[in-house]
């Protein structure tokens, strides 16, 4: 099956109008393939290269991610472009050298990193990471010796989370403990648009996360801030279905992504 199929009708907006076009992308299983440890996740060279490339064709390209955002730069590691990290509490603008974090967040980094730091005490057997993300934190059980005995696990973790006052939210083999406070993808999105000049834009996501994301552009659609939309769900046998049920088109694997890239850039690929 061919990992992408060009739509020239979707991405005609985007491109008649560069200029005030901005091209958003997740990082994790959207740009960088998915490997059992998060730590030595990396976006492949060519990808990298392309993306510096549209940071010269479009008026804004940036990075929407679940990792805090210089994390997110890190395995990004392209110039140019703006990073939005920990599911929209961070900015992390070009050239900057530290992110701009909500500081609503700050009370709830301890009682988050204390839940996580309980979860992996009780679970060392079991082979589950954890992952720190400011004031989210990650429990990761993708390549443990028995991920379903792993996941079973978590569960009670996640319940004993909420009746804390935590949020427990569930990813790609993952479970995240986060503050009771409204942050996500989606919220990061609209902060970074609304009021910045941008017409259109285009969101490529792979996990439930980017759902938050998607809805954000058909608000801002609707709402008139913005002109033109694409919102695009990469396909995998573990994506969400309302993610895909969402997607106005589908691309197979970061190979589609890459494709896609390359579409936008048309002869400049």
């Amino acid at each position: 099956m061919c990992a992408y199929q060009p739509d020239a009708e979707l991405l005609l907006p985007l491109l008649r109008a560069p200029e005030a076009t901005a091209i958003l992308l997740d990082v994790d299983g959207t740009l960088a393939p998915i490997v059992k440890d998060a730590r030595d996740a990396s976006v492949p060279v060519p990808v990298k290269t392309a993306l510096v490339k549209l940071t010269r064709k479009f008026a804004l390209v940036a990075c929407v991610s679940g990792r805090q955002a210089e994390d997110a730069r890190r395995v990004v590691g392209a110039g140019g472009l703006t990073y939005i990290g920990g599911h929209g509490s961070e900015l992390l603008r070009p050239g900057e050298s530290e992110a701009s974090v909500d500081e609503t967040l700050a009370p709830w980094t301890e009682p988050v990193h204390e839940a996580a730091s309980e979860a992996i005490r009780e679970l060392s057997g079991l082979g589950i990471r954890r992952e720190d993300k400011g004031a989210v934190s990650a429990l990761h059980w993708r390549g443990t010796p028995d991920e379903s005995a792993s996941q079973r696990a978590l569960e009670s973790i996640a319940v004993r989370a909420e009746d804390n006052g935590l949020v427990a939210h569930w990813g790609r083999k993952v479970l995240e403990i986060r503050p009771p406070a409204p942050f996500d993808k989606g919220l990061g999105v609209r902060k970074l648009l609304t009021g910045s000049g941008i017409r259109n834009a285009l969101y490529i996501g792979d996990d439930r996360t980017d759902l938050d994301a998607f809805n954000a552009l058909m608000e801002l659609n609707l709402s008139g801030e913005l002109d033109g939309i694409a919102r695009v769900a990469v396909e995998s046998p573990e994506s969400p279905k309302d993610l895909l049920a969402a997607a106005d088109l589908l691309v197979t694997g970061t190979e589609g992504v890459q494709a896609l890239i390359e579409d936008l850039l048309g002869e400049e690929a």
